[in-house]
C-alpha cells in the first residue's frame, strides 16, 4: 500500500460526487476522504435534508436529489455510490451504474453488486464499452491480514496452497419445490464476504458442492478451485454471537496460514524438537527463531492501523481507487469482474443442496 497521507497532504485529488446519504456510508465510506486524495464536490439523495447534513458534515459543495442532474451540473472525475436494497432485497446499483458509466465516470461501489450473474454481466458490458471501470468494494480484497496472508502465500517455502478452510455466519432459505428456487435472500447476499477472501487467496472456484441443514440454514460448501486446489467453507448462522466472525486457513506444503477475526495473521512454520517418536524431550523446534508467528494490532498508539477503516481495508479501497483514477489506470483488484465470479456463487446457493454445480 501507498504510505499514508492526510487529505491535506495531496497535491493532486479527484473531483468527486457521491450517490448515497446513509447510514454505512456515514460510519464507514465518507470517513475515509480524509486519508485519501479526495476532493468531495457534491452529495446526491432522495432526501434534500439528509442530503444537506452530509453537505455541511463532510464538505461538499451542493446537493443534489437527482444523481443525473448532479452528474450534469458537476464536473466530476468520479462518483462513489452507496445504495440500500429494493423492496424485493435486490442491491439498485444496477439501475444507476450504467448511466454513470455511460457519463465518462469511474465508478466506486458497495457490495453486493447484483442479484444475479446477468445483472453484473449487463453492467460488465456498460464498463467495457465506455472505457471506464468500477470498483466493487468487498473489503477482503484489501483487509491487511488478507493482503499479507497473500504474500506469505506466495513466498517459496510455502508451496503451492493446498486447501483452504472458511467459516462465516450466513443463513440459507430453504429451497422451494414449486419455484425451484430460494427466496428471502437479502442477507445472504453477503456471501460476497467470506467468498472474496477466499477468491483473493485461492484463485477462481471451478466447481462446487454444499449441503444444508435446516431450519437453522447452516450450510457446508466443498470448492474445487480452477488451480486444482480444494476447500471447505462453513457458514455457521448458529455460532454464538460472542465467537469470533471469521475464520481462514489456508494449508500450503508443510506450513499454513490463517486468519483469525480479521485481524489476527498466524504463520505456521518450522519444526519441533528432534527426536523419535516417544522419546521426543521438547516440543519447541532446535531454531525456536524457525517457528510460528503471530500478529495482532495493539490499540494502545494512537496509530492509523489500529482504526476500524483501516482495518477493514476501507481507506485502502478508496485511496487504491482514487489513485488509479488520478493515474489514469485500470485497476486490477475487486473489480467488476471479480464480483461476476462472487454473484455466479451467490447464484450456485439458489438452486437445490447435495448437488456438483460448475461455475462458469
Amino acid at each position: 500500500m501507498r504510505p499514508i497521507k492526510f487529505n491535506y497532504e495531496y497535491d493532486r485529488k479527484i473531483k468527486a460526487g457521491f450517490i448515497g446519504c446513509g447510514a454505512h456510508a456515514f460510519r464507514n465510506v465518507y470517513p475515509t476522504f480524509d486519508y485519501a486524495p479526495v476532493d468531495l464536490v457534491a452529495v446526491c439523495d432522495l432526501n434534500a435534508e439528509r442530503a444537506e447534513i452530509y453537505r455541511k458534515r463532510f464538505g461538499a459543495e451542493n446537493i443534489y436529489t437527482d444523481y443525473k442532474e448532479m452528474i450534469k451540473q458537476e464536473k466530476l472525475d468520479a462518483v462513489f455510490v452507496v445504495l440500500n436494497f429494493d423492496k424485493e432485497g435486490r442491491p439498485m446499483y444496477p439501475r444507476i451504474v450504467p448511466d454513470l458509466l455511460e457519463a465518462g465516470l469511474p465508478v466506486w461501489m458497495e457490495k453486493p453488486a447484483a442479484y444475479t450473474a446477468d445483472e453484473v454481466e449487463r453492467m460488465l458490458e456498460v464498463e467495457e464499452r465506455s472505457g471506464q471501470f468500477v470498483l466493487v468494494a468487498n473489503k477482503r480484497y484489501f483487509y491487511p491480514t488478507f493482503e499479507k496472508a497473500k504474500q506469505i502465500i506466495g513466498l517459496e517455502g510455502f508451496g503451492q496452497p493446498v486447501s483452504i478452510n472458511g467459516r462465516y455466519p450466513l443463513t440459507l432459505s430453504p429451497y422451494q419445490e414449486d419455484i425451484a428456487t430460494r427466496t428471502g435472500l437479502h442477507w445472504f447476499q453477503d456471501i460476497c464476504h467470506p467468498m472474496s477472501g477466499i477468491h483473493f487467496l485461492m484463485g477462481e472456484v471451478k466447481e462446487m458442492c454444499f449441503i444444508e441443514h435446516q431450519p437453522s440454514g447452516n450450510v457446508q460448501a466443498l470448492l474445487q478451485f480452477k488451480s486444482g486446489g480444494i476447500g471447505n467453507l462453513q457458514l455457521a448462522s448458529t455460532q454464538a454471537p460472542t465467537s469470533p466472525l471469521e475464520r481462514f486457513e489456508v494449508i500450503g506444503s508443510n506450513q499454513n496460514v490463517v486468519i483469525d477475526n480479521g485481524m489476527r495473521l498466524i504463520y505456521y512454520k518450522g519444526s519441533k524438537g528432534s527426536g523419535e517418536y516417544g522419546k521426543a524431550p521438547v516440543y519447541i523446534g532446535d531454531d525456536p527463531a524457525d517457528g510460528p508467528v503471530l500478529w495482532e494490532p495493539e490499540f494502545s498508539l494512537g496509530q492509523v492501523y489500529n482504526k476500524n477503516l483501516f482495518l477493514q481495508g476501507m481507506v485502502q479501497s478508496v485511496s487504491y481507487f482514487a489513485n488509479a483514477v488520478l493515474e489514469g489506470k485500470k485497476i486490477e483488484r475487486s473489480t467488476l469482474r471479480d464480483s461476476l465470479h462472487l454473484t455466479k456463487i451467490f447464484d450456485a446457493f439458489k438452486q437445490r443442496s447435495g448437488k456438483w454445480i460448475t461455475i462458469g
